[in-house]
């Protein structure tokens, strides 16, 4: 009975090692796309346009507007190899919409190379090499990040992160607009970030594509590392407080889930 027993485990054991093995990287073959969806919250709520979300500082936002530019994305495989997604495709405009602007939660990445995947890195906003390239160099994401107010004048270049509502504090009780535009100014000052995520294995091969969904919580920009008040200055579009809320800008972004779906593609 206790050979017999033996032997089953094994067997189980086998069964289980051999299942595991389809999705090692061995077995992973081809490219795929990769989505990945950005989820708003403000703290631990659904950011919702129109709603009211009340900050660690007791201020009280009712949000009309959160959009941003993220660019540059890399997703690093398990044994540490970088695969970089194209720049000149690799731009893109999240914004939970409001108004005229269409909602757009969704980055897919192209023909990612098969194999085993655990950390995204990704910019907030557009590097100073891409900035130097020119306009003619990327007019049309210039022209998508104008529908999305998310430009300046081409000397400024464009605004990287937009917060925009109306807000409330214990000494401002009369409902006041603010607005957040966090970005660089040409090449005088830099503002762009980089973040880096762990995250359970994604999958990419023929058959595997898979979905990674990202928590974006832009409480972050005020009550990150640094705290910021609007009641001391509800418009803040440059200076000191800009640059300490970009740096809050990169605690916004946490891997919530991976979802290793078999959409293919081909």
């Amino acid at each position: 009975m206790k050979k017999i027993f033996n032997l089953l485990a094994i067997t189980i054991a086998f069964t289980f090692a051999s299942c595991n093995n389809d999705d090692t990287p061995s077995t992973l073959e081809g490219t795929n796309n990769v989505s990945i969806e950005f989820d708003a919250s403000f703290g631990d709520d659904d950011l919702i346009l129109g709603s009211s979300y009340t900050t660690e500082n007791a201020e009280k936002l009712k949000i009309s507007s959160f959009d941003y530019i993220l660019s540059n994305f890399i997703l690093v495989t398990d044994n540490g190899v970088e695969v970089e997604y194209p720049k000149e495709k690799g731009y893109f405009i999240i914004s939970e919409g409001g108004g005229d602007k269409k909602k757009n939660v969704k980055v897919i990445l192209e023909d990612i190379p098969a194999g085993t995947y655990n950390k995204v890195k990704f910019g907030i906003g557009i590097d100073q090499d891409r900035y130097k390239e020119g306009l003619a160099v990327q007019e049309d994401f210039w022209t998508k990040a104008e529908d999305y107010s998310l430009t300046w004048s081409w000397q400024a270049g464009y605004k990287f992160v937009v917060l925009e509502g109306d807000f409330t504090s214990e000494t401002q009780t009369e409902e006041s607009k603010f607005m957040l535009h966090i970005a660089s100014r040409g090449t005088t000052v830099d503002l762009y970030k980089e973040v880096e995520l762990s995250m359970e294995t994604a999958l990419v091969s023929n058959d595997k594509s898979p979905q990674i969904h990202i928590k974006v919580n832009a409480n972050k920009m005020l009550d990150g590392s640094n705290k910021i008040k609007l009641s001391e200055g509800e418009t803040i579009m440059g200076g000191d407080k800009a640059a300490l809320i970009a740096d809050n800008n990169k605690e916004m972004f946490s891997v919530h889930h991976v979802h290793n779906g078999s959409d293919s593609h081909h």
